[in-house]
């Protein structure tokens, strides 16, 4: 009788070691707090020094160097040049001439020059006083390029792309936040099933021990000791798969992990730490559960709009290419600057140029290609638009549903529990056996696991409409 009630106490054991489980691990958690990576640092360390976001960060520094580049077109301009010719003793011609050009904002151009020439062979047009004469002037383009211009068209679609780069980096920040999360739910996933077989292997442990001591008295079955052998050695492969799986995802997260431009590998010891309320928290959606249809300050959308700026500048500038071509220019000539007459309105050098294709067939292609990328953005613009509020939707409704799921998982690993226990005492008056406590076990830890899986459902919803949102933390 004694014999009896020893292998019911071993058999009893993991019983009450599964219903102590929770709380044992709330204290190891409490004891190895220093050991904790939570998402909120995890997502942290990412954001700071993982290579894509500084590469993202390069997206504006591409911006402002075109926009550097097109504000270059304004820059005053100093040019000079020399031109001789010497032949035979004889000198044909020798030819000097400076300027200094200002571009303004419209198509109005300031500039002075100094120009001297001599020699024999001089052209008469190109004949200047022995010490040169000065010149300084305007050209203005009246139709053409006078309100709107390519230098100007350059400037503004710089700025839109300066705009519209801050939001393709805000968006590319989020896609690799988003991925770096997804790895850190599969981390935890693991690990969480890596603690259930953990567990279970003990409780295997101890049944078959006891087990084994009881038929080496011969008050046990050897087919009980075999069959608690296999559940032990089915808890020791579950266990080794789980590891791997386990491994392969803190590889897999490591990918994210980066100090000082060297990757780095995730240390055994560290836990994950991320709770329902948490991730919601650590990825800033929180308040957009329910409430995320508002699409008006959407990267995607925003950066969409950009384009239709861009267009519009096109569109204005092509119509602007219709007009017919009429550069006017005007220059003041004198030889000496420090005569307070020096600018003689008698002594002038002008000119003007008109030109007009007859049939605008190139202007006109211009136009109605610009017109058309336009209209093809618009449609690009409303479909995007549809498709995040679907996708926005269908994602807060999985959440929901998930939330449910949640609760309901929860009732049955408590009931699989309660089974596992009531089997358990069964086996000790007489009316169970080893296999049953085995399958019963068996469907706890299947419930455990589903738990864990929905669990990690729920977590890569949540990410997967901060990805959708396209946050920015």
């Amino acid at each position: 009788m004694k014999k009896l009630i020893h292998l019911l106490l071993w058999i009893a054991l993991p019983v009450f070691s599964f219903a102590q489980e929770e709380p044992v691990i709330a204290e190891e958690t409490l004891i190895q707090e220093e050991n904790v990576f939570s998402l909120e640092e995890f997502l942290a360390m990412v954001k700071k020094h993982h290579p894509v976001v500084a590469q993202a960060e390069l997206k504006l520094s591409e911006a402002e160097a075109k926009l550097l580049k097109a504000r270059g077109a304004f820059d005053p301009k100093l040019e000079g040049g020399m031109k001789e010719k010497n032949y035979n003793g004889t000198e044909y011609y020798s030819l000097f001439k400076g300027s200094f050009k200002i571009p303004t904002w419209y198509g109005i151009d300031l500039k002075a020059d100094y120009e001297q020439n001599d020699g024999y062979y001089l052209n008469g047009q190109n004949t200047t006083p022995e010490d040169g004469i000065f010149s300084a002037g305007i050209s203005v383009s009246l139709l053409r390029g006078l309100l709107y211009n390519e230098r100007m068209n350059a400037v503004k679609q710089a700025k839109i792309l300066q705009n519209k780069n801050e939001l393709e980096r805000d968006i590319l920040v989020n896609s690799i936040l988003a991925e770096a999360t997804k790895a850190y739910t599969d981390w935890k996933l693991y690990y969480d099933n890596k603690e259930v077989y953990e567990d279970f292997l003990e409780n295997a442990q101890i049944r078959f021990d006891g087990v084994s001591r009881t038929s080496e008295l011969g008050e046990t079955r050897a087919i009980d000791t075999v069959e608690t052998k296999i559940f032990l050695r089915n808890r020791k492969l579950d266990l080794e798969q789980a590891n791997l799986k386990l491994q392969k995802a803190k590889l897999n997260l490591s990918n994210y992990l980066w100090v000082d431009e060297v990757p780095v590998e995730l240390e055994d010891q560290l836990i994950p730490q991320i709770s329902k309320e948490s991730i919601l928290e650590s990825l800033g959606i929180e308040n957009f559960l329910g409430n995320a249809e508002d699409l008006s300050n959407h990267p995607e959308l925003r950066s969409l709009e950009f384009d239709l700026q861009s267009y519009d500048l096109d569109i204005r500038l092509r119509k602007n290419n219709l007009l017919p071509t009429v550069d006017v220019e005007y220059n003041f000539l004198t030889e000496q600057l420090d005569e307070p007459s020096y600018l003689n309105t008698s002594d002038y050098k002008a000119g003007i140029k008109v030109k007009f294709p007859l049939f605008l067939r190139k202007e006109r292609g211009d136009l109605r290609l610009a017109k058309v990328k336009r209209e093809n953005t618009e449609y690009k613009f409303d479909q995007k638009e549809w498709n995040l509020k679907n996708k926005i939707q269908a994602t807060e409704r999985e959440i929901i549903s998930l939330q449910d799921q949640l609760e309901i998982i929860a009732n049955i690993v408590e009931e699989s529990q309660v089974m596992v226990t009531s089997e358990k005492r069964l086996f000790e008056l007489g009316e169970s056996s080893i296999f049953l406590i085995n399958s019963r076990e068996n469907k706890l830890i299947d419930s455990q696991l589903k738990q864990n899986k929905i669990q990690n459902d729920y977590f890569k919803a949540a990410t997967t409409l901060f990805e959708n949102l396209r946050l920015n933390l």
